[in-house]
């Protein structure tokens, strides 16, 4: 905690409570400015807004280090802000320096801005939204101490980015002119995004403007890393720190076992995102094929491409997906090596990434590769050589091998496809809806029941066939409370995708493969579709959207959010054998 000085102290606790006043009217600034279409004169007036708003931020800044008593400790403490305030400075003396001290009074008096003045004015509004971001870290220990079980509180945070998201792609420059959403489109659509699915109702490309496309983009990349990751970055990278509570919410989102290590993996993960995803981007961009698009917007399909298939979303900016780069080996060699990666989770990208370092160096025939990395890799090599070798197999003439690879690896959450998903055979859809159950692994960007729960109750099954008291892995025994855990994921997944085909079977005049095919796919978070997402009833799109939300979540956060925590019991009833099998 940063000391200030004595009776200095109510002055900081209202220079606080005017800051989160003034991120409020930052942001509700901002949707106005990219949310509506205003006149010049509203244009200009929200334009003043945000520079008064930055100088507001500099002041609080300069009032709040002049009161600490540790002026050192608050610039490592708030280091971030530190350098915002300087980058503000920095840029309101270039302005000063070149269009002379007349340009403030110029600013706040004349309507017609400058085009210098508009470069300063986007600036602007990037710091104020790295100081909106500031904020929302500085209040995530609130949020986080509110008196809910951790699941309570992961499935509240993905509840309110739903809801601000679908708030978001309802204002009128969400859209493109002329193009109209409705309440229950624009939930579903941030509902498949936040949940990292990627069905869609309307094509993303022709239906969402710029602004709508960037919402969608950040509602993907929250859903992927988990908004207690994410804020939680933030209130590190703001200085306001990871508290107990934090770390043991964090636990549950990045399966960590050991909570003093919560906020070096919070940082790699975070770093790991991040970079994979700018190379992905920079790899997309080299390869892509459209000469007649501006170099401008192909950066931006790489990046949001790049994001997408890390993050195993499946949206596209095309509206064929990647039907168009079937046979392009280079696209597709990226997009899978990202779902990958996406989807073999955190914990295991840093083990192998630990192993290797380990490897290079003096200890080269130790194997520090940890249970969970053997199970997860072994798993995912099985099912992505086995889907490919029967869709292959399945659909011989119409697959060549590298699609065969490609609706294997896409099949594993991430929802792109390089081939019309309702021409399929039936033996393929089958194969790929169990993929679909299946799906990524546990701490990844992906959803499914997971390849380890998958794997503990092959173990489980085996070591009751031989008679064992204990389930052995890897010179490693597994608890049985892993395999009780796995059977509960199990049997509430298959309940609820059971459950979502009968309703949907009720609500939508289509094909049995086709509704088992949706269910399946939601609730695996895949995106893949038979056709039948754009025309579903609104009772269809209030299924898929539960069924998108309860497969981002998992059973077993559900069950611990509406069960309470469970205590030892005081007596032991005698136990009695009953007939199974």
């Amino acid at each position: 905690m940063i000391e200030y000085y004595p009776k200095t102290q109510n002055i900081v606790r209202w220079v606080d409570r005017l800051r989160t006043l003034v991120a409020l009217a930052a942001m509700v600034s901002l949707l106005a400015q990219y949310g509506f279409y205003l006149s010049d004169r509203w244009a200009a007036l929200l334009t003043r807004v945000d520079l008064l708003i930055i100088v507001f931020y500099v002041l609080q800044y300069l009032v709040k280090i002049s009161l600490a008593i540790s002026k050192v400790k608050f610039l490592k403490r708030f280091w971030f802000e530190t350098l915002l305030v300087l980058l503000i400075i920095l840029d309101t003396a270039t302005i000063i320096r070149t269009l002379g001290y007349n340009v403030i009074r110029e600013v706040f008096l004349n309507i017609d801005v400058t085009a210098v003045m508009k470069v300063y004015i986007a600036a602007a509004q990037v710091l104020i939204f790295f100081t909106i971001l500031a904020e929302v870290a500085r209040h995530n220990r609130k949020f986080t101490h509110l008196k809910f079980h951790p699941s309570q509180t992961l499935i509240l945070s993905f509840l309110l980015v739903i809801a601000f998201g679908t708030v978001l792609l309802l204002l009128p420059r969400a859209t493109h002119p002329g193009m109209e959403l409705n309440l229950l489109d624009a939930l579903f659509t941030a509902t498949s995004a936040t949940c990292v699915t990627g069905l869609i109702v309307v094509d993303t490309g022709s239906t969402f403007s710029l602004f709508g496309q960037l919402v969608i983009l950040f509602m993907i990349q929250i859903g992927g890393l988990g908004i207690m990751t994410i804020t939680s970055f933030f209130a590190l990278l703001f200085g306001a720190g990871v508290g107990l509570r934090e770390r043991v919410i964090l636990n549950d989102v990045l399966n960590v076992d050991k909570l003093g290590t919560i906020v070096s993996i919070l940082r790699n993960v975070v770093i790991i995102t991040f970079s994979l995803e700018l190379v992905g981007a920079v790899l997309l961009l080299l390869f892509w094929e459209l000469p007649a698009m501006p170099l401008r917007d192909q950066v931006y399909f790489a990046v949001f491409h790049s994001i997408s298939a890390f993050c195993n979303a499946g949206f596209s900016l095309f509206k064929d997906s990647l039907i168009g780069y079937r046979h392009n080996i280079m696209i597709n060699s990226v997009f899978m090596t990202l779902i990958i990666l996406g989807g073999l989770g955190f914990t295991v990208l840093m083990d192998l990434g630990a192993a290797k370092l380990l490897r290079s160096s003096r200890h080269r025939k130790i194997n520090r590769f940890t249970i969970q990395t053997k199970i997860v890799t072994g798993v995912s090599l099985l099912l992505l050589s086995g889907g490919t070798v029967l869709l292959y197999i399945f659909e011989m003439g119409k697959m060549d091998w590298l699609t065969a690879l490609f609706s294997s690896v896409t099949a594993r959450t991430a929802g792109f496809n390089t081939i019309d998903v309702n021409v399929m055979s039936t033996s393929s859809l089958l194969l790929i809806m169990a993929l679909m159950f299946i799906g990524a692994s546990p701490g990844s960007t992906g959803g499914g029941v997971k390849t380890t729960t998958l794997a503990v109750l092959i173990f489980g099954t085996i070591s009751i066939i031989r008679g064992k008291s204990r389930i052995e892995y890897g010179n490693r025994t597994i608890p049985f409370t892993v395999i009780n855990r796995a059977i509960v994921v199990i049997f509430f997944s298959l309940t609820f995708v059971v459950l979502a085909a009968i309703l949907l079977s009720f609500t939508e005049d289509a094909p049995l493969r086709d509704i088992l095919f949706e269910a399946v796919s939601a609730f695996g978070t895949v995106g893949l579709s038979t056709g039948l997402t754009p025309h579903l009833s609104p009772a269809g799109k209030a299924i898929i959207i539960a069924a998108m939300f309860f497969g981002r979540l998992g059973a077993v956060t559900l069950a611990f959010a509406i069960t309470q925590p469970g205590t030892a019991p005081r007596i032991e009833y005698p136990s009695e054998n009953v007939m199974v099998g």
